[in-house]
């Protein structure tokens, strides 16, 4: 009887590391450390107006909004789609220009390096095929929502100046999240490919 329980205890922990992602922990902590930075440089460049800390608030006030936007993006979008999309759809077609493309940036090598925010999604033990393509479908829409809004960070400088560095921040956090756009346009086509099969 204790051997049973240790054993289901055991293959419970194995289960719960397969799927953990740091990501989350990850991401909630810069955003926490984010949102207290702003308020103490700001806090502190009222008091001492000094430039280098309107810079720094600046900083973590846009570190907060890159991160915020991320954790807000996934629920609007399972709000409207509630993660049932077509992808048959034209959106979702990888071209031929786009596989060409992954072979010259070497997709295949790298992509497994990149963290997962929720392999569960992503795993054929806990999900059909169809649900994992769905999956696919709803992490690459919601990446290329957190690369439009990553450039609604420019309205900022009307405020607080700086077009420059905000247009820059903008570019270069867009450009992080197209990396996971091109990593769910890569693999998919192999798991539409297992989808049609079993409805053969």
């Amino acid at each position: 009887m204790i051997f049973q329980i240790n054993r289901c205890l055991r293959l419970k922990r194995i289960e719960k590391d397969e799927f953990y992602s740091p990501m989350p922990a990850i991401m909630s902590l810069i955003l926490i450390v984010s949102i207290i930075g702003c308020v103490i440089f700001t806090v502190l460049y009222k008091q001492l107006n000094s430039c280098w800390l309107y810079s720094c608030a600046i900083t973590f006030g846009m570190f907060s909004y890159h991160i915020i936007i991320r954790f807000i993006s996934p629920v609007i979008l399972q709000l409207i789609f509630r993660k049932k999309y077509n992808y048959k759809s034209k959106w979702f077609k990888t071209n031929s220009w786009e596989r060409k493309l992954y072979q010259i940036l070497k997709i295949k090598k790298w992509k497994v390096h990149v963290m997962t925010y929720n392999p569960k999604e992503f795993s054929f033990k806990l999900n059909s095929p169809q649900e994992i393509v769905n999956n696919m479908c709803h992490a690459e829409v919601v990446h290329e929502l957190i690369m439009v809004l990553s450039f609604t960070s420019i309205l900022f400088a009307i405020s607080f100046g700086s077009f420059v560095v905000f247009l820059i921040t903008s570019i270069l956090a867009a450009l992080v999240d197209s990396i996971f756009v091109m990593i769910q346009r890569y693999n998919r086509p192999r798991i539409v490919k297992i989808v049609e099969k079993t409805r053969i």
